[in-house]
């Protein structure tokens, strides 16, 4: 059984980034619920006009895979990893069938704590220099 800091559980706040552009990213806030056996279910509100999405997928430290939906329209396919402090996810996403992907990150959004998207940034690079983020995506999910 996954220890507390190694639960995707909760609210987060990230950002995700297109391949074509990736100095601009776009806000998005998440809450995911671990509903057994490493599934997961949840939902995404975008910043930008795509709005809301469910999400539903897996999660086996430090492995996390989900699908978004936004409501009538399209789905993307994320893949991602947790850091060993339970509070950083990255990772990548794609479109299926489209010319869409990039990279994301979020941050686990604590009661009380302020996001510094910098710290993610350092996080980033030290993971950078010691190994890959996360392999190719792979398989429907």
């Amino acid at each position: 059984m996954p220890s507390p800091k190694h639960s995707v559980q909760g609210n987060w706040r990230g950002q995700y980034f297109y391949s074509s552009d990736p100095s601009n990213g776009y806000g998005f806030e998440a809450v995911f619920v671990e509903v057994s056996g490493g599934l997961i279910e949840g939902n995404i509100l975008d910043d930008g006009r795509l709005g809301e999405a469910v999400v539903g997928g897996s999660f086996s430290f430090p492995e996390l895979r989900f699908t978004k939906i936004y409501r009538g329209k399209h789905a993307v396919k994320y893949q991602g990893t947790m850091s060993e402090d339970g509070k950083v996810l990255i990772g990548r996403w794609v479109i299926p069938g489209a010319q869409g992907a990039g990279t994301w990150r979020a941050m686990r959004n604590e009661e009380g704590e302020d996001l510094k998207f910098e710290d993610i940034e350092e996080l980033e690079k030290d993971k950078e220099e010691a190994r890959p983020l996360v392999a190719p995506m792979k398989g429907n999910n």
